[in-house]
């Protein structure tokens, strides 16, 4: 690590005993936006400010109301949010004659803050009717957005729509998005029913890949039991549980009874306890709640799964 020593000769020296030093070293001379630069200061004053250069920290605008920062015990950190070469200057200061005499030091050096994020840290779709649904990363650059093929919404059971505005959470102000070629732009809606590429390029002219694929959770689109049709049932808050209610004619024998369904998506099975359970053929003791576990397989990626777990409640007429 390299490490940048600058130092000023003294200002105008009215006590030569009590002139202050501006001294100081910063550990590298060249930082991304927010990462922390540390300066230490070496030279020796009662008061010692730091002007990072940044806007409102610049010292050729201290008369402008741009202010410096103090300086604790030696040791100053600062990061910057902006790209750009900056002066940093330390000011130092020792006061005699009960502060009607002021002596002044200053010492600089330059500084290269680069803005060379491409990273992601999250990707949503901002507005599914009230609710902010955000994708996961599941490596190699993909990530995976999980939408309810419906939900529940002010006691009314909606659709959810495939074409949605999307949200990009990136530590940066200057890094640019694109989706499959053209400006990621926030109003636009997206067709999430195909996979995107989304190249992010740095300010730097680095260039990272990622692709967004959209998966909906597993339900079945139904469910009989002994001729009577389960109703399903949402939740509000929690997109992967749901309940299915069953009412069947009194004095039924539902303690090993094989009920019918069926799947809304064709990568999508039923297990209970780990077993998975074929409509018609698995029969099941539905005297108390039954716990499915539905999973569905992502087309193209077999290692992505979703589960959703829905709970049959059965009860007599």
């Amino acid at each position: 690590m390299m490490l940048a020593t600058v130092a000023f000769s003294a200002c105008n020296s009215e006590e030569e005993a009590t002139q202050p030093t501006a001294q100081m070293k910063i550990e590298q001379d060249t930082y991304n936006i927010n990462e922390s630069m540390t300066v230490h200061f070496t030279g020796n004053a009662e008061n010692v400010v730091i002007y990072p250069g940044d806007s409102g920290h610049d010292y050729e605008l201290r008369e402008q109301s741009n202010t410096g920062l103090v300086v604790n015990k030696g040791l100053f950190t600062y990061a910057y949010t902006t790209p750009g070469v900056y002066k940093v200057v330390c000011l130092v200061t020792n006061h005699s004659n009960e502060g009607q005499v002021v002596l002044r030091d200053t010492c600089s050096a330059y500084v290269r803050v680069k803005d060379d994020v491409t990273e992601l840290e999250r990707i949503s779709a901002p507005a599914v009717y009230y609710d902010e649904v955000f994708a996961d990363p599941i490596g190699g650059g993909n990530w995976l957005m999980a939408l309810p093929r419906k939900l529940l919404y002010k006691n009314k059971t909606l659709t959810v729509p495939l074409t949605q505005k999307l949200k990009f959470y990136i530590a940066s102000s200057t890094s640019t998005i694109a989706i499959d070629g053209a400006d990621f732009s926030s109003t636009t809606k997206y067709n999430l029913g195909s996979t995107h590429a989304l190249p992010v390029t740095s300010n730097e002219g680095n260039v990272a890949s990622y692709k967004l694929h959209k998966h909906n959770n597993a339900i079945f689109k139904s469910f009989s039991l002994l001729g009577a049709t389960g109703t399903l049932g949402y939740s509000e808050y929690d997109y992967s549980t749901y309940t299915m209610n069953v009412k069947v004619p009194a004095g039924s024998d539902i303690s090993a009874v094989a009920p019918k369904f069926a799947m809304t998506g064709t990568n999508e099975s039923a297990f209970i306890n780990g077993v998975e359970q074929t409509s018609g053929v698995t029969k099941v003791d539905f005297t108390r709640p039954v716990t499915y576990t539905l999973i569905a397989t992502h087309p193209e990626n077999p290692e992505v799964k979703l589960e959703t777990t829905v709970t049959v409640n059965v009860t007599f007429e």
